[in-house]
């Protein structure tokens, strides 16, 4: 679940054009997540850096990437808790109702995209 989570931030992160590459936060987020996957960090600092990107969307009022961001936190606290994962699945949906707003066939496409990488993983 970690490593589609993550697959799935980035996804989203780059399909709003948000320059995450650059955000020390969201990156430090990415490789603890990924240390956790190879049993090298413990599940408390996988939630703690979730909380720290969560505090960055909660002083962002921009509501697109206030949600992008959360979608970001949740997939980095999947080690916490594997229903994060579930959690930032919904962010995305709702990044793509925010963006596309009506528009089911967007969310559709989205919640296709999750389902096919999740079984390819």
């Amino acid at each position: 679940m970690a490593q589609w989570a993550i697959k799935l931030a980035k996804h989203i992160l780059e399909f709003i054009n948000y320059d995450y590459k650059n955000c020390e936060v969201i990156q430090k987020g990415f490789i603890i997540n990924e240390s956790w996957q190879k049993g090298e960090a413990r599940m408390h600092d996988v939630r703690q850096a979730g909380f720290k990107i969560h505090k960055i969307a909660k002083e962002c009022p921009d509501l697109l990437t206030q949600a992008t961001l959360r979608v970001t936190g949740q997939a980095v606290a999947v080690g916490h808790m594997k229903e994060h994962a579930m959690v930032a699945s919904d962010y995305a949906i709702k990044v793509m109702n925010l963006m596309f707003p009506g528009n089911t066939e967007a969310v559709t496409i989205e919640r296709n995209w999750q389902l096919t990488m999740l079984s390819n993983i």
